[in-house]
């Protein structure tokens, strides 16, 4: 089988690109071809495919002429990209796919290749990674209050206009909101999308609510590559999080969790925004139980992930299925989360890990005591961490369902091509 494997990025950015690479990984195993389409840039890994690529375009310039010089090029480009969709035609015809699998395609591809997978009769499914069908944002959640936002569910997608809640900037607000209404006035994705991958039931029941999908979505938890990962079931000796340092990842609630009990070490691994912010309260408070480690990778954060006792992940946006839960358990390691998002879906209460309410100090504070007192409860929970990882999250397992629905989309849209 031939696989369009549609991505704005074809290099590691985040979280997508992770699980679409792994993705491409276990279908190219199992002897199918996959074929990447992405916007040209400097970091993209090599492919024979690159010629076919979008040329690059930069959302991120901060300066004021910069913005003025570029917003109507890129406001254009967001909204319908003829270049991609004429490279996407150019692609079709070149490798005569079976099958288009998109990812992240917003802004930089623009859903104007829809109407080239259309016009070649090729079935589409989209992996949704954020929230962008149903807000405007991304994310649900607006940076400039702090709080998770829903003002878009309702189907007016024109609240960032008043909210500023892309960036911080009226201009950058101003496109989201004319891209979104725009797309969702025609109705383009769920024209021609054939299936939504969510993998996150969370994420499926918000597209209920604001009336996008059209009954084409399905769950599926995201897949890893168990091998790269050695399981090390054992008591630890500290209390970790690891990942981005921003507001809505709840650190400082688990700053305040921590400053209630002292007892146990916490280490933060990471950098971000939030930082200057953080290491001030933990001066202030004269946290000495608490350390920075700043950002790591490779062997060293393995070995960090491994040794300790628990993983915390005290989101306090909608977090759809974060990978730092899939990594944890794959290593053995039980997590504490909050109940956002899709989160409470990953993690079984009492089994693998805990739950508590977002932003609920006290209750955090209270789960880390129970854990650090109770020391084999690591070993209890982080032996049922890595076994619902095996039972889950396994290429193989992920493989033989997404191949389960290829065929299946593949022969639904080859009859009504027919018909």
């Amino acid at each position: 089988m031939k696989i369009l494997m549609i991505d704005k990025y074809h290099f590691v950015m985040g979280g997508a690109e992770r699980y679409m690479f792994e993705l491409s990984k276990v279908l190219e195993a199992n002897g199918h071809q996959v074929i990447p389409f992405a916007m040209k840039h400097p970091d993209s890994f090599e492919t024979d495919y690159e010629p076919f690529f979008v040329s690059n375009i930069e959302y991120n310039n901060h300066s004021t002429l910069g913005k003025a010089a570029t917003v109507f090029r890129a406001t254009g480009r967001m909204i319908y990209s003829f270049e991609a969709r004429q490279q996407m035609e150019r692609l079709i015809e070149q490798v005569q796919p079976d099958i288009a699998h998109l990812h992240m395609i917003d802004h930089q591809l623009s859903p104007s290749i829809l109407y080239a997978l259309k016009k070649y009769d090729i079935p589409v499914i989209q992996t949704v990674h954020q929230y962008k069908l149903v807000c405007p944002n991304y994310r649900l959640y607006n940076p400039s209050t702090g709080k998770v936002c829903e003002k878009c569910l309702g189907g007016n997608l024109l609240h960032p206009l008043k909210e500023r809640c892309h960036k911080g900037s009226a201009v950058a607000s101003a496109m989201i909101a004319v891209e979104s209404s725009l797309h969702r006035l025609t109705r383009i994705h769920e024209k021609h999308i054939d299936l939504f991958h969510v993998p996150s039931h969370f994420m499926g029941r918000k597209f209920d609510e604001a009336g996008v999908g059209n009954g084409k979505v399905r769950h599926l938890f995201y897949t890893i590559n168990m091998a790269d990962f050695e399981p090390h079931v054992c008591q630890g000796e500290y209390l970790l999080y690891f990942g981005r340092l921003a507001d809505e990842k709840g650190i400082l609630t688990l700053l305040q969790a921590s400053k209630d009990y002292p007892n146990a070490p916490l280490y933060i691994v990471g950098d971000g925004p939030q930082r200057p912010e953080l290491e001030a309260y933990v001066s202030k408070h004269t946290l000495g139980n608490v350390k920075f480690l700043g950002l790591k990778s490779g062997e060293e954060l393995e070995s960090l992930v491994k040794n300790a006792r628990v993983i915390i992940v005290p989101s306090e946006w909608y977090d759809n299925s974060p990978l730092v839960i899939y990594e944890s358990f794959a290593y053995g390691k039980p997590v504490i989360c909050s109940r956002m998002g899709g989160m409470p879906e990953l993690v079984d209460h009492n089994e693998n890990g805990f739950h508590f309410d977002a932003g609920e100090a006290q209750q955090l504070t209270e789960l880390m005591a129970r854990i650090w007192e109770k020391p084999e409860l690591a070993v209890q929970f982080g032996k049922a961490a890595r076994q619902k990882a095996e039972n889950e999250f396994d290429p193989q397992v992920h493989y033989e369902t997404m191949f389960d629905w290829y065929q299946e989309l593949i022969q639904t849209c080859g009859v009504l091509a027919t018909s």
